[in-house]
């Protein structure tokens, strides 16, 4: 038999970390290649590529219009952001809709930036220090936005650790919707999915892509299945909640989405 030793422990101290705000958008990116000689451009959203035809809240309209800046000053690489202002989630206090670039260290204060677009605001950034992430969050709360000074509704941080993400969140969205267990037509033998009725978590899914609302009521069975995949997906849904869920989730939709 092969024998293995104990792999050595890491110092915590040899750990990178460094602190963003979270921005309450729409995930997007940009990503520039080369092709026959050529550097050529696409746009995408969190699950899909985007055309100024078949858009996400006017992201790839924006970046079309202005391509050649976005090529030439992102340059070649995967670009990856939140598209946040005016008509979506939050707004952020945001004017105008903006590019909100995740990848600070690529952009130094000093390097010009295509239009409507800027980098994430960084909270700290050095070695491993959980201090640091109470006290970043703590700022964030008492004096609000450092991407929109004024605006106080921040979502969270978002801390990197070697490289994989974590997110903080102020209001966690796993906050229930205490009125879904009062359906008139619930019978004491129905599986009680109230818990899982969660209204920031639908808010997060319908910003990831505009079809959701822009093709309601038709939308409303992709709507469910999409909410019900991502609650399987992060393992907090079981098979046995599956068909109530959905039932719930098609109910609740329906009385609170008003487009």
């Amino acid at each position: 038999m092969e024998f293995k030793a104990f792999p050595k422990i890491e110092r915590i101290g040899k750990m990178n970390m460094h602190i963003t705000q979270k921005i309450h958008g729409s995930n997007a990116q940009i990503f520039i290649y080369k092709e026959e000689g050529q550097l050529k451009l696409l746009c995408g959203s969190r699950n899909r590529w985007i055309t100024p035809e078949d858009d996400n809240y006017g992201f790839a309209k924006m970046v079309y219009a202005n391509k050649d800046e976005f090529i030439s000053k992102l340059g070649v690489g995967q670009h990856f952001g939140e598209w946040a202002g005016p008509g979506i989630n939050s707004g952020e206090g945001l004017k105008e809709k903006t590019f909100v670039l995740f990848d600070f260290w690529k952009f130094p204060p000093e390097r010009a930036l295509p239009p409507n677009t800027v980098v994430v605001p960084v909270l700290y950034q050095g070695e491993f220090d959980i201090e640091q992430i109470e006290q970043a969050a703590s700022i964030l709360q008492k004096e609000g936005s450092k991407l929109c000074p004024g605006f106080m509704a921040v979502e969270g941080v978002v801390v990197s650790i070697n490289g994989t993400r974590y997110k903080k969140v102020f209001t966690p969205e796993e906050t229930a919707w205490k009125a879904a267990s009062r359906r008139k037509d619930k019978t004491p033998q129905d599986i009680d999915v109230s818990h899982l009725v969660q209204p920031i978590r639908l808010e997060k899914l319908l910003s990831r892509d505009e079809r959701y609302l822009s093709n309601y009521p038709n939308s409303l069975g992709s709507i469910v299945k999409d909410y019900i995949q991502d609650m399987l997906d992060e393992g907090a849904l079981t098979e046995e909640y599956r068909k109530p869920l959905a039932r719930e989730m098609y109910n609740f939709i329906k009385e609170t989405v008003k487009v």
